[in-house]
């Protein structure tokens, strides 16, 4: 409640990233489109990627999580 993530890549566990963003949302969390010191994970299946957003997440110091962690 009240947190805010951002997901990037491809998902495994819901249908598709809208079935995610839904998940989150009706639980009171915020989706975003890019990460920003506001973000409070990053959920991504692929920690080690090197995308923008991947980047962007560690150099805020924003946790980067898996669909399974979260």
């Amino acid at each position: 409640d009240g947190q805010t993530f951002v997901i990037t890549g491809s998902v495994n566990h819901f249908k598709n990233r809208n079935e995610l963003k839904a998940y989150i949302e009706d639980r009171g969390g915020k989706v975003a489109g890019s990460v920003s010191s506001n973000t409070s994970y990053l959920i991504n299946n692929d920690a080690t990627s090197a995308s923008s957003k991947n980047k962007k997440a560690k150099s805020l110091n924003i946790p980067i999580i898996t669909e399974e962690e979260f």
